[in-house]
């Protein structure tokens, strides 16, 4: 996320957001709710990267089975373990006590009506053809009830576009054997303007 406001520079920066009962919420740790613990990787940092260089971030949030409560993990690296940067309690939501029935990935932009709206993601619209020349969420799993994983092809996908003449999504897959480490994915991006209404 780029927001000057929230972070007092123009970088890109990893961000955490929570809404839950009456509509409380916040961005990081800019109110109670979130429960920092790791004390090596924060939940919000700069992401330093180059025009044209492609940045991964592996990121998991799950609901613990005992205690409710829902967890962000890092994912340092293949082989590596996961690092728990903290949790929300359970008691911060209403409708997420037994696990969650909907799942929402992607990019948000805002503007003013009037105003001209941001690039999302590095400004690209997505190119079917080589989806890592815009914004990319690959290899998308969820648990289920049984806390087994399930790549998200398996369950329904909405597609929700506001403004397909500034911003762009593909849904696509690409499979093993063509050596491609993508498999189910969200390609997004485009690079706002005027008139674009979001």
């Amino acid at each position: 996320m780029v927001n000057p406001s929230l972070f007092g520079d123009g970088r890109t920066w990893t961000y955490g957001f929570w809404k839950g009962k009456d509509g409380k919420g916040c961005y990081n740790m800019a109110c109670s709710g979130f429960v920092q613990v790791s004390q090596k990787v924060p939940i919000f940092k700069p992401i330093g990267f180059r025009a044209g260089e492609t940045v991964w971030l592996h990121y998991s949030i799950h609901q613990d089975k005992n205690t409710g409560n829902w967890w962000l993990t890092e994912a340092l690296g293949l082989g590596e373990p996961g690092v728990d940067l903290g949790y929300w309690p359970k008691e911060l939501f209403n409708l997420l006590d037994n696990g969650a029935n909907m799942v929402g990935a992607g990019g948000v932009v805002q503007a003013s009506r009037s105003g001209s709206s941001p690039e999302m993601g590095n400004g690209q619209f997505p190119n079917v053809n080589h989806p890592e020349n815009s914004a990319l969420l690959t290899n998308i799993e969820v648990l289920d009830s049984s806390y087994e994983q399930h790549k998200m092809n398996y369950v329904p996908t909405e597609v929700v576009l506001d403004s397909p003449k500034c911003y762009g999504l593909t849904i696509g897959k690409r499979f093993i054997f063509r050596r491609n480490r993508y498999g189910f994915y969200l390609n997004y991006g485009g690079p706002g303007g005027n008139s674009c209404g979001v």
